[in-house]
């Protein structure tokens, strides 16, 4: 049997090198953005969880992709205690301070602002697109069928 077609039997496969995962730069986070950029965040810490061990380098790299705007306040606060290993600072779970990010910055009430962003709510260009979007609306609106009905109408 030539060498290159030797059975590979029950040898141990090296595990491939983790590769981080790139996301895109940092971003000012606007109320009406705050949802989604938490949502890419979330996603790209789970991808790489090999990268993010503890709770400090998960938040450091949250703030890391907030630039000016409303939240340059907030992500300035906590930065600096994150960076001065405040003993408050470690107290705070990485889902304390997720909590802490919704109230700062996702609206307080989806369900009243999704109604509202459906009672403005325009077919502009596919219908598809628009029924997409009604559809996302009325659930976080959390209509029921009628109310779906009179809300198309």
């Amino acid at each position: 049997m030539s060498e290159d077609k030797k059975p590979s039997g029950s040898r141990l496969k090296a595990e491939p090198e983790a590769e981080e995962t790139k996301i895109s730069t940092a971003v000012p986070v606007q109320r009406k953005e705050a949802k989604k950029f938490l949502r890419e965040v979330l996603l790209y810490i789970t991808l790489n969880s090999k990268t993010f061990t503890n709770d400090r380098t998960k938040k450091l790299f949250l703030l890391s992709y907030m630039t000016d705007g409303p939240g340059e306040f907030w992500k300035n606060e906590k930065t600096d205690l994150l960076l001065a290993n405040d003993t408050e600072a470690k107290k705070v779970t990485w889902g304390e301070f997720i909590e802490d990010f919704k109230t700062s910055f996702e609206p307080l009430d989806t369900a009243l602002e999704a109604q509202m962003k459906l009672r403005d709510l325009k077919m502009k260009e596919r219908a598809d697109k628009y029924m997409y979007q009604f559809t996302y609306l009325a659930k976080q609106a959390r209509y029921n069928d009628a109310a779906q009905v009179e809300a198309f109408k």
